[in-house]
């Protein structure tokens, strides 16, 4: 048996953290939710908890995601960061992808490509 993905979720607004987590538990990942930079990278840093992957939204309080990837690619080339995110314009999404995303998904999004992107970062497509 298959054990279960711990995923964490960096998003700030409520609406879409709880739709986003409830697609992942539906799919069996466990969801840690973060909901401004500061926490995540308190999460994220925590020595009991390991994640497979992290889905980060750019535009958060205290700190945002493009110094939360930065800080966690300092250290980590794992685990694999998605980021979903409303900034949408190319030069965004390759300044992302630069800073070490695995990959880059613009809101408004599809949750089920959602799922099959974060799974191919995951190595299960």
């Amino acid at each position: 048996m298959e054990s279960t993905r711990h995923i964490l979720l960096v998003e700030d607004e409520s609406s879409m953290y709880k739709l986003i987590s409830f697609k992942l538990e539906k799919a069996n990942f466990k969801v840690d939710i973060a909901t401004d930079g500061e926490k995540a990278l308190e999460m994220f840093f925590e020595k009991d908890i390991s994640y497979d992957a992290i889905i980060l939204d750019l535009f958060l309080p205290v700190l945002g995601g493009m110094q939360v990837l930065k800080k966690v690619r300092e250290n980590h080339k794992e685990p694999p960061i998605l980021i979903l995110s409303a900034k949408s314009q190319e030069q965004d999404i390759l300044e992302g992808l630069k800073a070490g995303a695995n990959d880059y998904l613009t809101k408004p999004f599809r949750p089920e490509e959602l799922m099959i992107r974060l799974k191919k970062l995951l190595g299960e497509y």
